[in-house]
This record gives C-alpha cells, structure tokens and sequence, in this order.
C-alpha cells in the first residue's frame, strides 16, 4: 500500500496564491510539497543555451558500410 500524501492539489494552490500575494515567486515543488520561492521568476530562455551545440559525426570502424549502402561486393 502507498502513503497518502500530506498535502492536496487545493493546500498548493492555497500556499501558492499566498506566496504570489506576498510578491514573491514559486519557482519549483518538491515530491513532498515544499515550494521553492524566489525573488523573481525563472526565465526559461536562461535555461536552453542559444546556440545548438553541434555534435562531431560518429566514429565509423574499418571496413563499415557508409550510408547503409551494400559495400563493394553489392555494386557489381
């Protein structure tokens, strides 16, 4: 059996609005309820880097098949 948790969808909500009241921020809820406040809100653009990082091409091993082609025995 599981352990009923020792907070509702409603006492979030609740703790919320007063956090917001209070002029501050929920930035995160833990597992177990705890809000996470802060001064001012997460920026989500601060959070994803500008540029895509682009990755070098994979390694390929001696004698692999290039672009999944049938190698030197299939093109005759």
């Amino acid at each position: 059996m599981s352990k009923p948790l020792p907070f509702t969808v409603y006492s979030l909500a609740r703790a919320i609005k007063g956090v917001e009241l209070a002029g501050r921020f929920v930035v995160g809820v833990k597992p177990d309820g705890t809000l996470i406040v802060g001064d001012k809100p997460v920026e989500f653009t601060s959070l994803v880097p500008a540029d895509a990082e682009v990755s070098p091409p994979p390694k390929r091993r001696l004698g692999e098949k290039l672009n999944g082609g049938q190698g030197a025995a299939g093109r005759a």
